[in-house]
């Protein structure tokens, strides 16, 4: 498959709902999200035999290469990462667009946002004894040129210097869909990576170019 473009607002969504969950800190009201203080990421360890390893595709989640657990089975995809964390989320609201409120669930490095029925995660970094990755290999940390040689393509260039900041990796036609950045095309899903400085700094599930929120 050829690379696919990015649909800037169709693949920042789910990102943007994750990271303003209104039980942990109060919503900015440009919509703007403020930076975390660290100025670089932590590259993800080897798994040891004490780490739980959390498995991100587009199909769902697994956690030591258990089942998949669907999106769209969000009670079990929230207690299957209660059950990696070894502890329940901070649980509050998140805002969404055109005044919807979802229900969102936080644990360290981790948010999730339930929008009706279906769960959408951003991770931003691994915790203690929880490594997060996708079926690639790819984590936090991962260079681009790890994600490229795993079969990512470039997604959105964001400041428009003509480099990728998001790449998009586990790309899957959805039949039955139409692509909004390639009129007459099928549309894709995919893992979104946030790229920050050539290294993976965020990866979130339900990227895909053919939804318009």
């Amino acid at each position: 498959m050829r690379p696919h473009s990015r649909l800037i607002l169709a693949s920042a969504t789910a990102a943007l709902l994750g990271l303003s969950l209104t039980a942990c800190a109060p919503a900015s009201t440009d919509g703007s999200v403020t930076p975390s203080s660290s100025s670089s990421p932590v590259a993800s360890p080897s798994p040891t035999l004490a780490d739980r390893v959390v498995e991100i595709s587009v199909d769902g989640l697994s956690v030591d290469d258990g089942a998949v657990i669907a999106y769209d089975d969000p009670d079990g995809a929230v207690a299957a990462l209660t059950d990696a964390f070894g502890s329940a989320p901070t649980e509050g609201t998140v805002e969404g667009p055109y005044g919807a409120v979802y229900s969102g669930y936080d644990w360290q490095g981790t948010k999730a946002t339930v929008r009706e029925t279906r769960i959408d995660l951003v991770v931003s970094a691994d915790a203690p004894g929880v490594i997060f990755r996708t079926p690639e290999g790819i984590g936090i940390g991962s260079t681009r040129a790890e994600a490229m040689a795993a079969g990512a393509v470039d997604g959105w260039d964001e400041d428009g210097d003509g480099v990728a900041d998001y790449l998009s990796i586990g790309v899957r036609e959805v039949p039955g869909t139409s692509s909004l950045v390639n009129p007459g095309e099928v549309g894709v899903e995919y893992i979104d990576l946030k790229i920050t400085g050539d290294v993976v700094t965020r990866l979130s599930s339900g990227g895909n170019d053919f939804s318009d929120i």
